[in-house]
């Protein structure tokens, strides 16, 4: 007789150790970002290896609870069926990591299912299929929850009705319990993701300045000690260049302020683009204040002239455009490099800005180097 109060205990209790999992998953994840931000480009590799092995831990776990506890062996097998397929729908799941994560759902279905059983095989391909739609269609699948819970109910079946030894009666009930808790948890992850997106939408309008579209000041201050960081741990180069559009207050009041905040949007597009031409130099564009903006580059002050030069040259050639007026703006640059015997940012900031002020004092639309003009 099949035990329906155990049943139900079993349910309210995975509903709440999956939440538990996504909650604990995902702050894993967003702490690995954060840390991936402080510690550069070359650590991209740690997130999913990270997360990968997590998973597979807990699917681990919970083949091991089930051998030992077979009595409560449906929860434990719907939680390790969860663990191993909705963290797929992820968009940030890259192939090779979505590959590997396939490879041990293998693992699992071998471990777990009669592989005498000639439907055995068909479940194979008919998992390979589902796995391969996951993959082409996750967005679709998070986007609309029918979608979701028809992948959800195909996976339950095509697991659980392998499990000939269970009696109809507890095939059914262990499909029923996956869809509960997919229910649940679904719910519950739309919860977080709005949460989500609205600390994201927040981060982008602290971090982005809204005319011009590049760094703000806070996210300068705030990346500013991330990079001296990595430039002091690792012993690399890291170079400032502190610019400014001459004259700007006299094309404020020639033309107006639209048409000033015209020339710093159109400025900051032009750099931008231009900065993508020297992803070696990996560039940090920001707008600080007024007229004035900031670049860092993890380069040698040397290196960065390069760049430095065709900002200058492009928006000094560049006609800009406005209500049937043709204006033309140049930059006065100042540019400096950390040194070792630099006690933090902020002195690294003066120099530029002295820098720039040497640039202005020598007649503008000038780069001033270490107090040196070369341009």
């Amino acid at each position: 007789m099949f035990d329906w109060g155990n049943w139900v205990i079993q349910t309210v209790i995975a509903a709440f150790f999956i939440s538990g999992f996504v909650v604990f998953s995902n702050q894993g994840l967003a702490a690995l970002e954060n840390k991936r931000k402080q510690l550069g480009f070359l650590t991209n590799f740690r997130e999913p290896v990270v997360a990968t092995s997590f998973i597979f831990a807990m699917a681990g776990f919970c083949e091991l609870a089930q051998y030992w506890n077979p009595s409560n062996e449906a929860a434990y097998l719907n939680w390790a069926l969860y663990i191993l397929f909705m963290p797929l729908l992820r968009n940030v799941v890259r192939p090779v990591e979505y590959s590997i994560r396939c490879l041990g759902i293998l693992v699992f279905w071998i471990a777990n299912n009669n592989v005498r059983n000639p439907l055995f095989y068909l479940s194979l391909v008919f998992i390979a299929v589902i796995l391969g739609f996951i993959y082409r269609w996750r967005r679709e699948i998070n986007r609309s929850w029918l979608i979701r819970m028809e992948v959800v109910l195909w996976i339950a079946l095509d697991f659980w009705l392998q499990q000939t030894q269970m009696t109809v009666i507890s095939v059914a009930m262990s499909v029923v319990m996956f869809l509960l808790v997919n229910i649940f948890t679904m719910f519950y992850w739309s919860s977080e993701r709005i949460t989500e997106l609205e600390r994201h939408q927040l981060e982008q309008r602290v971090n982005r300045d809204e005319l011009t579209r590049v760094g703000s000041f806070f996210a300068f201050k705030s990346d500013s000690l991330t990079k001296i960081g990595i430039a002091r741990s690792e012993d690399a180069p890291l170079t400032l260049l502190m610019f400014d559009i001459d004259y700007f207050k006299a094309v404020n009041d020639t033309y107006g302020h639209m048409a000033g905040n015209h020339i710093l949007a159109k400025t900051a597009m032009l750099i931008a683009t231009e900065l993508k031409q020297y992803p070696q130099l990996q560039p940090s564009f920001y707008r600080t204040g007024g007229e004035e903006f900031n670049i860092i580059f993890m380069a040698d002050a040397a290196d960065t002239l390069f760049a430095a030069k065709a900002i200058q040259k492009r928006i000094r050639q560049h006609q800009f455009h406005f209500e049937n007026q043709t204006i033309t703006v140049t930059l006065s640059m100042g540019v400096t490099a950390l040194t070792r015997d630099d006690m933090s940012f902020e002195d690294v900031y003066e120099r530029a800005d002295q820098n720039l002020y040497l640039s202005k004092q020598g007649g503008r639309d000038q780069i001033t180097v270490e107090g040196q003009s070369i341009a």
